[in-house]
């Protein structure tokens, strides 16, 4: 994919899926709308503050990448189609969450997110905290509750995501992010602190996605292989956003990792677009091996992955 869609020159875009170039990604992406809009719907009982703050968060405008993801390698059939939706949404939740607390103003102290105030900016930080625990908590209850899905698949399914957010997960890549501030480091810690605050994520709902799908063991490591090339390519990418973006494109602040170690901090916005590609190179090799139809694999990778012409 890489030696296809890369040139040596060129600079990144905003990575934004335009849906409408492909029915069946428009399709799949409002069917995940859908269902977000949906479990927001359920809580009527909570504080209607939380409730809000909780809905702020998870329906501003998204990509999806993640449950798209998880949904495409799971290529559900029509029965298993509801069942790989909630699972998505679980991992979106999980996302949310974690953005939520990333912004706070022990973290990073974010104003913009998904084109809207923070959370903490709207609804104050212990709300924001609590709405982020109320998500973590909810993602788990729907994983345990899905139709038609045996229950020692729902089982592992809760496993993959519980090792994707704790203490070897994004909590661990969170906790590298901030207390590694500043601080020389080698390629390969740079790729470990990415992996955790990014990567997991991508290769637990690629797994998902795997095991519902009920891919062989050899598959599942593929595709978890490709998740993780996915994961790496996609942060080099933020880490070059975060440093030649703007706002209003991206969304959300910027210049948000200038004291940071990352690899533009590092190596150079070069040396960062040099490991996205290698990266995108070795997630389609593996996407190869997973057994999974790669076409509309490659159709999100090359839509996030566009890129322009440098300014003249």
């Amino acid at each position: 994919l890489n030696r296809v869609i890369w040139g040596p020159v060129m600079t990144f875009s905003s990575p934004r899926i335009d849906l409408s170039e492909d029915r069946q990604f428009h399709a799949i992406w409002q069917s995940i709308e859908e269902k977000l809009a949906q479990l927001m719907a359920a809580p009527m009982e909570a504080p209607a503050n939380l409730r809000d703050a909780m809905g702020h968060a998870l329906l501003a405008p998204s990509k999806r990448v993640r449950p798209m993801m998880l949904y495409l390698v799971a290529e559900p059939s029509r029965v298993l189609a509801s069942a790989a939706l909630d699972a998505g949404g679980a991992v979106e939740l999980v996302h949310t969450a974690s953005l939520i607390l990333d912004d706070l103003p022990c973290m990073d102290n974010a104003q913009i997110r998904r084109q809207r105030p923070t959370t903490h900016v709207a609804f104050g930080e212990a709300t924001a905290i609590l709405s982020a625990i109320a998500l973590l908590s909810e993602a788990f209850g729907i994983l345990a509750a899905l139709e038609g899905v045996p229950a020692q698949t729902r089982i592992r399914l809760s496993q993959i995501l519980s090792n994707a957010v704790g203490w070897n997960g994004l909590a661990a890549g969170q906790e590298l992010d901030i207390s590694g501030t500043g601080s020389p480091a080698l390629q390969n810690e740079i790729e470990k602190m990415n992996w955790l605050k990014t990567g997991v994520l991508f290769e637990a709902a690629a797994e998902m996605g795997a095991v519902l799908g009920n891919r062989s063991e050899a598959q599942v490591a593929a595709v978890r292989r490709f998740a993780k090339h996915f994961g790496l390519a996609y942060q080099a990418l933020d880490d070059v956003r975060d440093s030649t973006g703007s706002v209003a494109e991206l969304g959300k602040d910027i210049n948000k990792d200038k004291d940071k170690t990352t690899y533009v901090t590092q190596f150079g916005i070069r040396r960062a677009q040099h490991e996205c590609k290698h990266h995108l190179g070795l997630a389609d090799d593996a996407l190869v091996e997973s057994g999974v139809t790669a076409a509309p694999l490659r159709t999100l990778v090359s839509q996030l992955f566009r890129q322009r012409a440098p300014a003249a």
